[in-house]
């Protein structure tokens, strides 16, 4: 009985404690409630009060987050370009992209792109006064298709953002959803987007599948790639890590890792660093 009372009392202060948020933040970000409304997640019957209160902490972290400027600024030294057109692939909660707004090379137009409903809301709101910037919910694949976004779930049962993927699931408990996957140079195409400077890519395992569905970009375009590789996430989709670099070296690009200052030191294969720059040789 104890135990029961504990769960009631905790459910109404949750409630108590989201309705305070709402009012709080409601005349914050009203032109974000206008464009596209918290109903989508506040009223989303599949997920839980808990995950709900996330969504708005998450939301207020977001905006006061800056920890991407510098590698944004240092990813940017590396074009030649004044305004560099710019993809944010798994862009989350728009972090990247906010950051390459305030970046020295004022971007001459950003696509944000990222599949997860629950962040996109964020992603939104975050770009909601940069008319450069364009979002896009859409998963990116070797193939047009319908696809289910899979999110790790916390044994407190907060989703695990920026762990999405449309890989297999193994013995993970996650939350699904249904979403349209296309390929990126389909996706450019429907954007009259013929040419693209820097590249964020970051899709938890997907890159090979990515870059399949975009041979004109990798090979035509030639942009500069800011990937991250890990095996273990490869490992959602069957991949090798060390396959995707190679492939970046077999097309004649560079890579590169950033040290502690903030400066790109080449390397030839694919080691313990996560993230890698590779630059299109002339």
């Amino acid at each position: 009985m104890l135990h029961f009372y504990k769960e009631v009392t905790q459910t109404v202060t949750c409630f108590f404690v989201l309705n305070k948020i709402i009012a709080f933040v409601s005349p914050l970000f009203s032109e974000f409630f206008v464009h596209s409304g918290p109903s989508s997640i506040l009223l989303n019957k599949s997920l839980t009060l808990q995950q709900k209160i996330r969504w708005f902490v998450l939301l207020l972290k977001t905006r006061r987050n800056n920890r991407m400027s510098k590698l944004a600024a240092a990813i940017s030294t590396k074009t030649g370009k004044e305004n560099p057109v710019i993809l944010d692939i798994g862009a989350n909660v728009g972090l990247f992209t906010k950051a390459f707004m305030k970046a020295p090379n004022t971007p001459k137009k950003i696509i944000a792109i990222e599949p997860s409903f629950y962040v996109f809301s964020i992603l939104l709101n975050i770009t909601a006064t940069m008319p450069l910037v364009r979002c896009r919910k859409v998963a990116l694949s070797h193939k047009n298709a319908i696809v289910d976004l899979k999110t790790p779930l916390k044994k407190s049962g907060s989703l695990r953002v920026g762990l999405s993927h449309i890989g297999k699931a193994d013995n993970q408990q996650v939350f699904v959803e249904t979403v349209e996957a296309k390929r990126l140079d389909d996706v450019l195409t429907d954007e009259k987007v013929e040419h693209v400077d820097i590249i964020k890519l970051d899709v938890e395992g997907a890159e090979e599948q990515v870059i399949a569905g975009a041979p004109n970009l990798f090979y035509n375009v030639r942009p500069i790639w800011f990937v991250e590789l890990v095996q273990r996430r490869t490992d959602n989709f069957r991949g090798s890590a060390e396959k995707i670099f190679l492939n970046f070296i077999a097309a004649r690009y560079e890579a590169f890792v950033l040290n502690s200052d903030y400066e790109w030191d080449r390397v030839h294969k694919l080691d313990e660093h996560t993230d890698y720059l590779f630059v299109p040789t002339p």
